[in-house]
């Protein structure tokens, strides 16, 4: 048995004091080496072998091909390698651009070879410390910003296999490629070219091309050309005998502000585009005195595959276009039979017809017109010799089975604008983005803005958008659809248009002035 004393208790309790002593003075020595040294032992091992790859990197697209790069600086940097690429892809195939940037940059700009077009870019940091390797690659990935060169120039022909191309001047660019669907020809530029933003060009092919601007590989625009052409007549040519000559599906081309008269009425045997050079200072197609009661006929062996278009061309009514007379109209088909695919008429003037632009009359094997198009013409001064309407296929043998006026202005009319009456088969009318004016202004009778008569079997569509309806005779009447479903959208109404009938006038919308305050005419054209 252990005794323990006081004695020895207090020995050890002596001891125990001496060794805690000892471990405060040597935890408080530690303490105080580690704070005068300021230094973490954990940081003091670390090793940086490498730079910081540039954090933030953005991009920002201006002026549609202009991209400007931006990043936080990054410290201990000699300088940064910038790369831009074609897609986002980085490979070497890809690379368009590379660049050693100071290091206090903090953006860098740089102007795209084109617009709407992907592109990535990276950038790294290159240490300024001895031993220390470059950063990773900092990536992005942008679009430039859609473009076309092309947009507000307008492209022509300016002869036969020539024409001339507008883009915008200045813009960076290096040739023009001609793509026909079958074949791309590349046309290179000259710095005069490039600056005027135009270039004439002589010995295309007859076609209908996706012309492209290009930077490089790069597109910068694209806009769509026909060349055509068979024949150029020059001013003073017979048009009669041109028109006879031509191949079945040619295309006949006159001269800017010629006349070209015809003797007699002529009859169109074959398919035939007769065209205007350029789409202003029209060439006059007219009627002399004595030639006849109307400008053209169709031949009856043309079948429903074939088709006539007018396009560029200023056609008068009056005979010798002398202002005194009136003739019946363009085409007006009294006995013999007609198919025929297509009548179109683009970017003309019709004017100063004693009664229609087309009429048929009526055969037992049929008159038959499959489409009948105006798109972006001016017609004026009809039927004041009659009440007849512009289009006039009234007959219980006659058919215009789809007729369309398109962005196209009509005044002064007597009568309305389409007459069918008794006629057949009428499938659709598309009446889209037009302004009719003093229509249907007979005084003394109320004359129908589109008349399908009381008993018409026609039942297809009728659809009237986006038009602005003028002046009208105080007795003047709407559409009568009979059995064609009417659709009327977007439409306007001035205060003097009138529809005693009412069903029409109940789908527009009513504008508050009248059209004096929207239609201005010069005397000549009244």
């Amino acid at each position: 048995m252990i005794m323990v004393t006081n004695k020895s208790i207090i020995v050890m309790k002596k001891i125990l004091i001496r060794n805690i002593a000892f471990i405060l003075g040597l935890f408080s020595l530690l303490l105080f080496n580690a704070c005068e040294e300021k230094i973490d032992p954990v940081v003091e091992e670390l090793n940086f072998n490498r730079s910081f790859t540039p954090v933030g990197l953005s991009a920002q697209i201006s002026n549609i091909t202009t991209v400007t790069l931006s990043w936080t600086i990054t410290k201990n940097t000699d300088h940064y390698v910038l790369e831009l690429y074609e897609g986002i892809g980085y490979v070497p195939a890809a690379l368009i651009f590379t660049a050693d940037i100071e290091a206090n940059a903090i953006s860098y700009s740089y102007v795209l070879p084109a617009g709407d077009t992907q592109f990535a870019a990276r950038l790294k940091a290159i240490s300024s410390l001895d031993g220390t390797a470059e950063s990773k690659w900092a990536t992005i990935a942008f679009k430039s910003a859609p473009e076309n060169l092309f947009t507000d120039y307008e492209s022509e022909m300016t002869g036969l296999g020539e024409c001339i191309v507008r883009w915008k001047p200045g813009a960076i660019a290096t040739g023009l490629l001609f793509d026909n669907g079958t074949d791309e020809t590349t046309y290179p530029l000259t710095p005069g070219e490039i600056a005027a933003g135009e270039k004439l060009l002589s010995g295309i092919a007859n076609a209908s091309y996706e012309i492209r601007v290009m930077n490089g590989t790069f597109s910068r625009g694209k806009t769509n050309l026909v060349i055509e052409g068979d024949a150029l007549l020059p001013a003073g040519g017979d048009l009669a005998a041109a028109i006879e000559a031509m191949a079945a599906g040619g295309v006949l081309v006159l001269t800017n502000g010629a006349d070209y008269p015809l003797v007699e009425t002529d009859t169109i045997r074959s398919s035939i585009k007769i065209r205007g050079l350029f789409p202003d200072d029209l060439p006059v197609i007219y009627l002399m005195t004595d030639g006849g009661n109307h400008i053209f006929d169709v031949d009856p062996a043309m079948t429903f595959s074939d088709f006539v278009i007018f396009e560029n061309v200023d056609i008068s009514c009056y005979y010798d276009d002398a202002g005194v007379t009136r003739h019946r109209g363009v085409f007006d088909v009294e006995g013999s039979a007609v198919s025929l695919g297509e009548l179109i008429f683009n970017n003309c003037i019709i004017r100063n017809s004693g009664r229609s632009i087309v009429r048929l009359r009526g055969n037992a094997d049929g008159q038959v017109i499959n489409n009948v198009e105006f798109n972006n013409c001016i017609m004026y001064d009809f039927a004041w010799d009659s009440h007849y309407g512009m289009l006039n296929p009234n007959s219980s043998t006659a058919s215009m089975v789809n007729i369309k006026f398109i962005n196209s202005t009509v005044y002064n009319v007597r009568g309305g604008i389409i007459n069918y009456g008794s006629g057949i088969g009428c499938e659709s009318i598309v009446i889209d983005n037009c302004t009719f004016d003093q229509t249907a202004m007979d005084a003394s009778s109320g004359r129908w803005f589109i008349d399908f008569g009381s008993s018409g079997t026609s039942s297809g569509t009728l659809t009237v958008s986006d038009c602005l309806l003028g002046q009208a005779s105080p007795v003047a009447n709407g559409v009568r659809p009979g059995a064609m479903t009417l659709s009327v959208t977007g439409s306007y109404y001035t205060s003097d248009f009138v529809d005693v009938n009412g069903v029409f006038i109940a789908s527009l919308t009513s504008y508050a002035g009248a059209s004096t305050a929207l239609w201005t005419y010069p005397a000549d054209l009244l």
